[in-house]
């Protein structure tokens, strides 16, 4: 029995090991294949690491390669700038931060005649004190101390402005300093001898050819002056002469005489004027006078021309505005003969309105005059030189409608002598309205009194509607009612409604115009 189980004993203890045995060759192969597995993996990572080292070799290198082209391309870039640099004939320098020069081209060290303290490293403050010290910049009047201080102040804005030097030899430069955002700066030093040399003879030819213009201006005057004496003398005996019994081809060739005469003085008269304010010698001479009589005075000048052809002579003057102003009535008249007058001339039929408007505060009238005509207008192309010397509208209508062209511009130099300006617009074929706006100090009337007559109706006849439109707006300031008609039969029917008081044109179509007011 003993026997019997010890061998049971060994047989089960054997079959133990075995499958002891086995697990252990099962975790054995178990591991195994894990460490193979890892190894495999293991392997695969370093070649994956080796191929990108590879790759980033590969890849430093050809930064390097590039880094050296850029490199060279810079180096290359930097030598032909400053090739270019030294080749321009105006100086170059830059300046660092700390206002040092870093390099500057020969152009710019040129002035300083080689010295060896111009050199890069060298301050701006250590370069002015080389151009005071060494005389190299003339500072004319100006201490060099100052001098310094002023381009050092100049030198230290954000934004240095232009500067102009003059160097002992007499050459001018012309400092441009540009400041980075580092504080590095730019300097140029362009070279303008030429330049203001150029600039010199120009103020030199334009003060020879003022001074020629005014001495031709003066003698103009005085030739003028005198030509115009012995003028008065022909056109006053023609006069004379006229008054006499004469015959009817002598009175002829009198009043040829005298119409030659009185056109010569017109001429004389806008020479010497011309002349007076070329020479600056026209002075004004202010006094007290009638402003709306200035006009109607004027008017009455160049009634004849204009009724020769027919053409109505009308004023509208602001009820509002002071009569009594203080000015110069000689030149007023002056320019209102001529405006109108040209009016007259080029406007073949039809009429010729002057407007007065304007304000009046604290004892000053700005006055606004207008001169419309139905003339012949002024071409587009010729409204900006109606104004000047010896222009005409143009040449076909300066042979048909005489004149020296100088009358329009006498009258521009006028107003403006006055404080003034005048203007013009036209419509060729349609007409033309010039005008012209003065500030004039004003004067109360003495001894009249706006008063408002007992008045309530009015009666207007007259063949022009502009006449009468006129003279309807100027009644209804007063407070009255107006009937306006263009016909003797339409006012006849018109006073069967009443009125105070008429205003009839004397010239009518059937009947005369008193006849009608009786």
């Amino acid at each position: 029995m003993a026997l019997a189980h010890k061998l049971a004993d060994e047989r089960r203890a054997r079959l133990a090991a075995e499958r002891l045995l086995e697990m252990k060759e099962a975790e054995l192969f178990s591991a195994n294949r894990k460490l193979g597995l890892h190894a495999r993996a293991l392997s695969d990572r370093i070649e994956r690491t080796e191929a990108e080292v590879a790759n980033v070799r590969s890849e430093n290198r050809q930064v390097k390669s590039d880094l050296s082209v850029a490199h060279q391309k810079v180096e290359v870039a930097e030598r032909r700038l400053w090739h270019s640099i030294r080749a321009i004939r105006d100086g170059f320098a830059f300046f660092n931060a700390d206002n040092e020069m870093v390099g500057a081209n020969d152009a710019y060290l040129g002035v300083f005649d080689n010295l060896e303290d111009m050199k890069p490293g060298v301050t701006y403050p250590e370069m002015l004190l080389i151009l005071t010290e060494e005389g190299i910049v003339d500072t004319e009047d100006q201490n060099p101390i100052e001098w310094r201080a002023e381009m050092l102040e100049r030198w230290h804005a954000p934004n240095p402005k232009p500067r102009v030097i003059k160097l002992w030899n007499g050459l001018y430069a012309k400092l441009i300093d540009q400041r980075g955002p580092d504080g590095d700066v730019v300097s140029l030093a362009l070279n303008i001898t030429d330049t203001v040399l150029y600039e010199n003879q120009l103020k030199k030819a334009r003060y020879q050819a003022e001074t020629a213009n005014r001495a031709k201006s003066a003698f103009l005057a005085n030739m003028s002056h005198e030509i115009r004496t012995p003028m008065n003398g022909i056109v006053g005996m023609a006069d004379l002469l006229s008054e006499t019994g004469l015959g009817e081809e002598q009175r002829l060739f009198v009043d040829t005489i005298r119409n030659s005469g009185e056109a010569l003085l017109t001429i004389i008269n806008d020479v010497l004027d011309y002349s007076k304010i070329e020479a600056e010698r026209l002075e004004l001479r202010p006094t007290t006078f009638d402003f709306e009589q200035c006009i109607h005075e004027v008017m009455r000048l160049l009634q004849p021309p204009a009724r020769d052809k027919d053409i109505a002579l009308l004023v509208d003057y602001d009820l509002f505005l002071p009569t009594q102003v203080v000015g110069d009535p000689g030149r007023i008249r002056q320019i209102l003969t001529n405006i109108i007058g040209n009016a007259v001339k080029f406007t073949p039929s039809g009429h010729v309105l002057i407007s007065v408007t304007g304000t009046h505060e604290d004892g000053v009238c700005d006055l606004r005059v207008t001169i419309q005509d139905t003339g012949i207008g002024i071409p587009a192309p010729k409204i900006d030189h109606i104004f000047g010397e010896f222009n005409q509208v143009d040449d076909e209508q300066s042979r048909e409608f005489e004149g020296t062209g100088l009358g329009l511009s006498i009258t521009k130099r006028l107003v403006e002598l006055m404080g003034g300006q005048i203007w013009v617009t036209s419509e060729n074929g349609e007409g033309t309205c010039f005008g012209f706006q003065v500030k004039l100090d004003s004067r109360p009337s003495e001894g009249l009194d706006m008063v408002k007559p007992a008045l309530k109706n009015a009666l207007i006849v007259d063949s022009s509607e502009l006449t009468r439109t006129i003279l309807e707006k100027q009644l209804a300031l007063l407070g009255l009612a107006c009937t306006s008609v263009d016909h003797e039969s339409k006012a006849v029917d018109a006073l069967q409604n009443g009125c105070d008081f008429a205003i009839i044109d004397d010239v009518q179509c059937t009947i005369d115009g008193f006849d009608l007011a009786q």
